[in-house]
């Protein structure tokens, strides 16, 4: 009962955050900042010694060099705060994905943490240690955000809550009570079995990677809830197109291992957690984004001067909801997925996911593929189906946006598709070739 009104009280709160001038946004996120920076740097060794060596003051947090997952990784027992030791959060994050029992925590000095697994799809596994504090200010955030609207009356009502996940944690079961029930649905098991307990489920709201959720459709899941919640995923627009003309009205959510990074306004739109996350920017080519962030809130696992390897496009125009946190364009995918192709001039060109997926949706016949830099002018297609007519669809779609783009001479092969292992992100473009320039360079 506690924990349920905690999160009431959050999710009220939210609505104090959301701003409509963005210098009062800009004022906010300095108070918050000035505050946290402190704590962190009294509490996180490693966050202390980077600031050390970069002969900076906590006051000077924006100019402090930014950080990856890997190094997040490599000096994880000094930067969390709750003492923990990478080892035994492995261990216990390992075990519950192993036995598919995610209630386990582990007992600090500061109270009970949740961890958990990234998918890895970066290449380095990351994990997530979140504070009971935290774990009920995030519960908060997506009552308020994600319930369909309108809000607050939704809160009278009972919603079913059906998420289609790898893994299941405590962030859910904070605010299940009799007005709002929470219902994991474990990816991991067959899709026909999953897609008659979506049925049965009856959600009011349903949330999942949009690959997987587009499988349940095509198994004959039926479900009408008010909205559902595209996650962990891409959400490209042949999977919006079906999943609103088979479940119902799709929105976003932009999540990951370093925290709560994006929601949907209240028409729909993407828009940067501002009022808890920093964020910074590095340009890309193309008038892509790769987003650093500094979580203004998060304590266990301090997120500062956090560089991801996602690739953004912000919107040029503000959204008409009024809102004055930035709205996102697309996720477009994470930076090691752009191909980086030879240039018909010599040099080199990098070719961003968004340019291969929207030449290979408009391939005739095609219902699904892959497409995969496996060398320096080589590009693996999987397609499904993969026939004759398919292949020269593909090929035809695929060579004429490359010759757009300046691309010169590349040699395409071709497979069937094959199936993803079970709670595998889909990532339908991938450079497995490590080009000796890094990304970007053009």
């Amino acid at each position: 009962m506690i924990d349920r009104l905690t999160v009431l009280t959050h999710a009220l709160s939210e609505s104090r955050w959301m701003f409509r001038e963005r210098a009062a946004l800009e004022r906010h996120q300095a108070r918050l900042a000035t505050d946290h920076l402190r704590w962190v740097a009294a509490h996180s060794p490693y966050t202390a010694e980077r600031f050390r060596q970069a002969g900076l003051s906590v006051g000077q947090w924006r100019d402090l060099p930014p950080i990856s997952k890997r190094e997040m990784m490599a000096n994880f027992d000094r930067l969390n705060t709750a003492g923990l030791p990478l080892k035994t959060v492995l261990e216990v994050a390992r075990r519950a994905e192993a036995t598919r029992d995610f209630t386990p925590t582990l007992p600090t000095s500061g109270g009970e943490m949740t961890v958990g697994l990234s998918s890895g799809t970066s290449g380095t596994q990351g994990v997530f240690l979140v504070s009971r504090a935290e774990r009920l200010q995030w519960a908060g955030a997506v009552l308020r955000w994600l319930l369909p609207p309108p809000w607050p009356a939704s809160l009278l009502k009972r919603q079913r809550v059906a998420f289609v996940l790898r893994a299941e944690g405590q962030l859910y079961r904070s605010v299940s009570g009799s007005r709002l029930h929470f219902q994991f649905l474990d990816l991991l098991r067959p899709v026909p079995q999953l897609a008659a307990e979506l049925s049965a489920a009856h959600p009011t709201l349903l949330a999942g990677p949009p690959s997987v959720l587009r499988a349940l459709l095509d198994a004959g899941a039926e479900a009408h809830p008010a909205r559902v919640v595209s996650v962990a995923e891409v959400l490209e627009d042949d999977d919006r197109a079906a999943l609103e003309a088979g479940f119902g009205p799709v929105v976003q959510v932009y999540q990951a291992t370093e925290g709560l990074l994006a929601l949907p306004c209240p028409h729909g739109q993407l828009h940067l957690n501002e009022a808890h996350v920093h964020f910074d920017f590095e340009a890309l080519a193309g008038g892509y984004l790769r987003p650093i962030i500094t979580d203004l809130r998060r304590r266990a696992q301090p997120m500062i001067r956090h560089r991801l390897d996602d690739v953004l496009l912000l919107a040029e125009k503000s959204c008409t909801c009024g809102l004055a946190s930035r709205r996102i364009e697309r996720v477009v995918g994470r930076q090691d997925d752009a191909l980086n192709l030879p240039s018909a001039a010599g040099s080199r060109v990098t070719v961003w996911p968004d340019f291969v997926r929207a030449a290979m949706n408009t391939a005739s016949g095609l219902r699904e593929y892959r497409a995969a830099q496996t060398d320096a002018a080589h590009l693996q297609l999987s397609l499904e189906p993969d026939t004759a007519h398919t292949r020269t669809a593909a090929a035809h779609e695929l060579r004429a946006a490359l010759d757009r783009l300046g691309v010169g001479a590349v040699t395409l092969s071709f497979s069937p598709l094959l199936a993803d292992p079970p709670g595998t992100k889909r990532r339908r473009v991938r450079q497995i070739w490590t080009p000796d320039r890094p990304h970007g360079a053009d």
